[in-house]
Order: structure tokens, then C-alpha cells, then sequence
């Protein structure tokens, strides 16, 4: 608004020999007041301390491309597909939470906020990438350069297909939850199988789980030994299925109301409008205030 510096964001998006293997954002250094001269002004005058956070990624590394299509001369281009897209951007609403946040002491801002509500802003970013208007901004044929337009038959069955599996794929994510509710509850109710020479596993206890909620598995695997989310969200993972509920309806209420794909408005999802309302009802509260208020704030409803 006033021109003034939000704070730093390091991108560090493509693989390296003995780079971290996944996709995530980290918090350098957290905003906060400060009593330090040498921090950053506030429009109000007060001295803050301004974050620095990263976003570490492993996407499709850059492919030597031609400058244009009869050219014989080439450049590194980073092609990447949808599906890299959308976990950028997913990454994106947790750095977004963290640079807008401003709040009095370090451990509220940004992210350090409710684990019932810490993924809403990164789940609320998805939606963006599947809403025709912002697709057709971000699209550029990786030679020509052209844009797809909003009504072009690629864009329209891309987000067709994002319903294709969709009740699976939250019964997974029900199965994910309740696997790190159970391995992080009382081990008493699991651990001792049915007699004293017994011991049930933990990969017992995955598969047992997919059973009971109709999800396929494959014996004789143990996929949950990579599931890295059990030691970073402990008993807590079950927030991004819960987060995506606000998610959705911050989505349909605040920003496709306003137009894009599936809104009801005449607008733009891109809406100054409804996006300063999130940086200044949501966003910039960090964790220093109750979900409940911000989200009663945001949607006009409890």
C-alpha cells in the first residue's frame, strides 16, 4: 500500500546433489516489534523487525530450450508441469503468511499460528492455480510464448480434472490423519497384539487403516516410513484435511464471489478488493488472533 519493503523471500526451486528432497517453506527469521533503530519503520512509526523466509523446492530442473521457434540458439528454461505449479503455490500461502504477518512478539507471526488453522492460507493459494483467469496469467508456451486464454479447451479440461479421484484422495488423507492419531496416541491400544508373543507394527497399523476406510494397499509395503509429516506435524497432520474446509469457503465466499471459475460475481479473483481484506483481516494477525474471529471477520458469518 505505502510502498514500503514487506520483508525477503530467498527461492531456492530446483534439485541439487544433497538438497533437503521435498517442498517446503522456512522461516528465517520471524517479524516482530523491535527495539532495535536499525529495523524497518512502520506507517505508524513503530520500529518492526521485518521476516525473512524461503521457500525450498525441487521442481523440474531447467531444460536448454530454443529462444524462439526458427531460432538455432538456445536458453535454460524451467518447464514444469501443473502439478509442481500447484505445490509452489501451495508453499507460497505459507511465505505469504509469513511476510504479511505483523505482529508484537516473534513466536505468533506467520505460520507460528493454531495447527488447526496453519494450512489455510497454503491450501487457499491452490485454488488460484486452478481458476481460469489466473491460469491463463501465469501460462506461457515455453517457445512461442503465447498464453492460453481462459476459455481454451486445455484450461477448461485441466480443471475438469481435478475432481478425477478427488473422493479417494480424501479418504487417503483420512487415513494419513488417523494413522498419526494413533502411532501418537496411547501405545497401549495398539502396540500389544492379541496374545503376549504378538506385537502389532506400526506398518500393521497402516495397513489395518486403509482396510477400515476402503483404501487400496499393497501389502508387503510401508510407505509411511517416508511420510515426513509425522515428525513435523506429531498428532497434528489431520489439520490439512480440517484447514482445507476454511480454505474452501474463504475461496468461494471472498474470492470467486468476486468471478473466476465457479464464482458468481462479474469480477476478478484477482480482486484488490478481496485481497487486502485477507492481508488485513487474516494474514497480518499471524497467529496472535483466534482463527475463529479472523475467519467470522473474512466470511461476515460464523
Amino acid at each position: 500500500d505505502d510502498g514500503q519493503e514487506l520483508g525477503t523471500m530467498y527461492l531456492d526451486l530446483h534439485p541439487r546433489e544433497g538438497k533437503y528432497a521435498h517442498a517446503a517453506h522456512f522461516t528465517v527469521r520471524c517479524g516482530c516489534e523491535s527495539r532495535n533503530t536499525n529495523t524497518n519503520t512502520t506507517s505508524s512509526g513503530e520500529q518492526y523487525q521485518l521476516p525473512i523466509v524461503a521457500l525450498v523446492c525441487n521442481l523440474s530442473p531447467p531444460i536448454s530450450t530454443p529462444t524462439t521457434s526458427s531460432s538455432s540458439t538456445s536458453r535454460p528454461t524451467a518447464v514444469i508441469s501443473h502439478s509442481e505449479v500447484e505445490t509452489l503455490y501451495h508453499e507460497f500461502g505459507h511465505a505469504l503468511h509469513s511476510l504479511l504477518s505483523r505482529t508484537k512478539f516473534q513466536h505468533l507471526s506467520g505460520t507460528r499460528a493454531a495447527m488447526d488453522f496453519v494450512e489455510t492460507p497454503s491450501h487457499l493459494m491452490e485454488y488460484f492455480v486452478w481458476d481460469s483467469e489466473f491460469l491463463s496469467l501465469i501460462s506461457q508456451h515455453y517457445i512461442t510464448g503465447e498464453s492460453l486464454k481462459p476459455t481454451s479447451k486445455r484450461i477448461q479440461n485441466l480443471i475438469r480434472s481435478r475432481n478425477v479421484f478427488r473422493a479417494i484422495d480424501v479418504q487417503t488423507q483420512v487415513v494419513y490423519g488417523m494413522f498419526d492419531q494413533t502411532i501418537f496416541g496411547d501405545p497401549d491400544l495398539w502396540r500389544n497384539g492379541t496374545t503376549t508373543t504378538t506385537t502389532t507394527t506400526t506398518t500393521d497399523v497402516f495397513a489395518s487403516l486403509h482396510r477400515e476406510y476402503n483404501v487400496p494397499y499393497m501389502d508387503g509395503t510401508h510407505w509411511h516410513s517416508r511420510f515426513g509429516h509425522l515428525v513435523t506435524y506429531g498428532a497434528g497432520y489431520y489439520s490439512y484435511l480440517y484447514a482445507s474446509i476454511f480454505s474452501a469457503d474463504l475461496w468461494n465466499t471472498c474470492f470467486a464471489a468476486e468471478g473466476g471459475t465457479g464464482g458468481s460475481g462479474n469480477g476478478s479473483v484477482l480482486s484488490r478488493k478481496a485481497g487486502n481484506a485477507y492481508w488485513k483481516e487474516m494474514l497480518i494477525h499471524g497467529g496472535a488472533k483466534d482463527p475463529n474471529l479472523m475467519l467470522k471477520a473474512m466470511l461476515g458469518r460464523e
